[in-house]
């Protein structure tokens, strides 16, 4: 055998080892974790809910309305599993279903105000749980762990995001401002009970925004999976400042990376034509979001009573200040 095919062979053999070496050091890290967190148990924070029930549970919580499909597609799980528990829920009471106005085929799960009460005492015990597991920790190491866990997070919901193959689009198209108005319409409404007045303001404000619109200083992003638009993203020119726009995301999208994903591209470009500051207008009901939104430095400025868009509601303003260039 040649020195070339040995030298082959043998790095086969490293890389083969190297690969094994890596999923037991990630599998050592899950039997921890899990063990760190009692999630071996059949029930989770000393309560008589499962782990699959207490994320349904959260999924719930943080939309207006859902369906069965899309807690399958939000938290990957068998429709028939999903099926099971939200028949235990129901049976206790946590929650409830109503026809789909839109598809009579179709229920819209709620909360019950018993189930918010329970998922607001099982929050409570989890984050009792975590700060007593990091209690002992410094600042500094607090601060460790947190890069940590979101370098695992942005690698892991990356990989998952370049498997769907989506891809991100800058340039506008035929139709796309419309099926954006669509988009707002459609979600608000179903998600949060916005009216018609909130698709009026997205229309006029699509309108500006078409308007002003140079590229080299403003700048939309649109998520397509196969050529279906899924998420998207303006950035405002509005003289020293800019304005972050349409962040929205189908809901079977969420929680993968992508809207981590969108933000570093709006970043980016933020910083590439040296704008001195940047803001948004968003409610308190958006508050993932908003937490997306303040990991990037935005900060909460401004919040007053609203009934603009067809409901009680508290408009919110987030700003981020940047260096000048």
């Amino acid at each position: 055998m040649s020195n070339i095919l040995i030298d082959f062979v043998n790095q086969l053999v490293i890389t083969g080892m190297q690969q094994t070496q890596f999923i037991e050091s990630v599998r050592e890290f899950n039997r921890f974790y899990t063990l760190q967190l009692g999630l071996l148990n059949q029930s989770i924070l000393n309560s008589e809910y499962s782990l699959a029930q207490v994320r349904i549970l959260y999924e719930l919580a943080h939309t207006t309305a859902s369906t069965s499909t899309h807690l399958c597609n939000s938290l990957h799980m068998d429709a028939g599993y999903v099926s099971r528990n939200l028949k235990i829920l129901e049976k206790a009471q946590l929650l409830t279903k109503q026809k789909s106005v839109e598809d009579a085929r179709s229920a819209c799960i709620h909360l019950t105000d018993l189930g918010k009460k329970v998922f607001e005492q099982l929050t409570a015990k989890s984050n009792g749980q975590i700060d007593a597991l990091t209690s002992n920790l410094s600042f500094p190491q607090k601060q460790k762990l947190l890069e940590g866990m979101q370098t695992i997070n942005s690698l892991l919901a990356d990989a998952t995001t370049t498997r769907r193959q989506l891809t991100i689009r800058t340039q506008l198209q035929s139709a796309d401002l419309g099926y954006l108005i669509y988009l707002h319409g459609l979600l608000y409404q179903k998600e949060y009970k916005y009216g018609i007045d909130f698709e009026a303001y997205v229309i006029e404000s699509v309108y500006e925004f078409y308007k002003q619109y140079d590229p080299a200083t403003n700048r939309i992003w649109l998520a397509e999976d196969e050529g279906k638009t899924v998420a998207s993203l303006a950035l405002m020119n509005r003289g020293k400042a800019a304005q972050l726009r349409y962040f929205l995301m189908l809901p079977e999208y969420r929680g993968q990376g992508l809207g981590k994903r969108m933000m570093d591209l709006f970043m980016e470009f933020l910083h590439q034509c040296n704008y001195q500051s940047c803001y948004l207008l968003t409610t308190h009901e958006q508050q993932a979001a908003a937490n997306l939104y303040r990991s990037y430095g935005f900060e909460l400025t401004e919040e007053k009573e609203s009934t603009a868009f067809g409901k009680p509601v508290r408009e919110q303003r987030y700003e981020l200040f940047l260096l000048k260039s």
